[in-house]
This record gives structure tokens, C-alpha cells and sequence, in this order.
């Protein structure tokens, strides 16, 4: 499955409570400027902890109606930090289900296909094109890692949201929960070349390329 024949379903999801400030507007943009931007990485760091929790959140995290709850018993079995991580990302969720760019169906988050206004203020100002997610090796191999403990799309959306929250507010949810964690899964690995990738999430498709 080519990742740009996806375009007409990977219009939603996983993003959350933002943490990264959004564009207010999006001011028009020279060629030269598009490419200067092209050429514009941004690192960002993955908190492992807060990753590898989800093996142990997950079960904590209910879809109630039209709405997900994180269970306070979760403190019990991570930290409060951890918690409170987690919190912000299903608040984030939440309010993209408000939105109308995430749905639920038959029980699970999915992105919503009829969702048509996402632009460029949906990545904050990261990139006039999308968004790009650079990670080192070791981020790389925890992220492979991650994704094939967590069965469930919607519980490594919460995972990524909760780990990088960065990422919270953009159209990264969206691209994932529509491509399904295989697809994602498999070209991580096709491009682990042990220099690390960078992940760029476009409205329609999403691209990987060994740094």
C-alpha cells in the first residue's frame, strides 16, 4: 500500500491538548521561503518513560460515550509525572473528537474521513508543508519497540501524544490512526539504518527517510 494512495482517508487524528503553541494564521508564503522551511528539522525528544507506560496505562484509558477517561487508579501503577502525561494527551484526543477531526466507530478512534478544513495552522508552525518528526537511533529503536507491544491504534496515539507533546495539536494522530500501525511499523523498519529518521507528516500521506 503506497503511503500517497492514502490521501483520501488520512484527514484526522492523533493529536492532543497542545502543548506547542498553534499558528494563529498562516500568512502567505514565498517559493523561497517553502524552501528554506523545506530544509527545516526539528528535534524533538522522546520521554522512553512515558512511551514504555503505556503497556501499563492503556487498560485505564475508557472510551465513555463520546469521550475518553483516563481512570485516577492509573496512579497506582505509574508515576504522577507519567500520569499527569497522559492526562494532557487524552485531553488532547478529547478535544479533537469535539472538533470533528477524530471519531469514534464500533468502539474505536479512527480518523474522521469527511473532515476537510485541516491546514497548515493544524501543525503550529513547524513546516508551511506539514510536520516533521526527527528521531536519533535510540529514539527510532524505541519507537519500533513500542509499536509492536501496543496492539491497539488509539493506545499508541495516547503513548506518542503523552511521550513527545510536541506533537499535541497536530495532524500526526490523524495520519496514523488512518494508515494503521503496520504500515508505520514496516517502514520504520525498512528505513532503520541506524542513523536515526525523520517522519514527515504531510495532510495526505506521510514520508520516511533515514537521516
Amino acid at each position: 500500500m503506497k503511503s500517497k494512495n492514502t490521501a483520501v482517508i488520512l484527514t484526522g487524528v492523533l493529536a492532543l491538548a497542545a502543548v506547542a503553541p498553534m499558528a494563529a494564521s498562516a500568512a502567505p508564503i514565498q517559493q523561497s521561503e517553502q524552501a528554506e522551511a523545506n530544509k527545516e528539522v526539528k528535534q524533538l525528544s522522546v520521554d522512553a518513560e512515558t512511551l514504555n507506560a503505556i503497556t501499563d496505562i492503556e487498560k485505564f484509558i475508557k472510551l465513555y460515550g463520546d469521550h475518553y477517561v483516563l481512570d485516577p487508579a492509573a496512579k497506582e501503577v505509574v508515576s504522577e509525572r507519567v500520569f499527569n502525561n497522559y492526562s494532557k494527551a487524552v485531553e488532547s484526543v478529547n478535544d479533537q473528537l469535539k472538533n470533528g477531526i477524530l471519531q469514534t466507530k464500533n468502539g474505536a478512534l479512527v480518523a474522521n474521513p469527511n473532515y476537510e478544513e485541516i491546514g497548515t495552522n493544524m501543525y503550529g508552525s513547524w513546516h508551511w508543508w506539514g510536520y516533521a518528526l526527527t528521531l536519533s537511533d535510540y529514539e527510532t529503536k524505541h519507537q519500533i519497540a513500542v509499536i509492536e507491544n501496543t496492539k491497539d491504534t488509539a493506545n499508541f496515539v495516547f503513548s506518542i501524544l503523552a511521550a513527545i507533546p510536541s506533537l499535541q495539536g497536530t495532524i500526526v494522530p490523524s495520519v496514523i490512526l488512518s494508515s494503521g500501525m503496520s504500515l508505520v511499523l514496516n517502514r520504520m523498519k525498512e528505513h532503520d539504518y541506524g542513523r536515526g529518521e525523520t517522519i514527515n507528516f504531510h495532510p495526505g500521506y506521510f514520508e520516511i527517510t533515514s537521516n
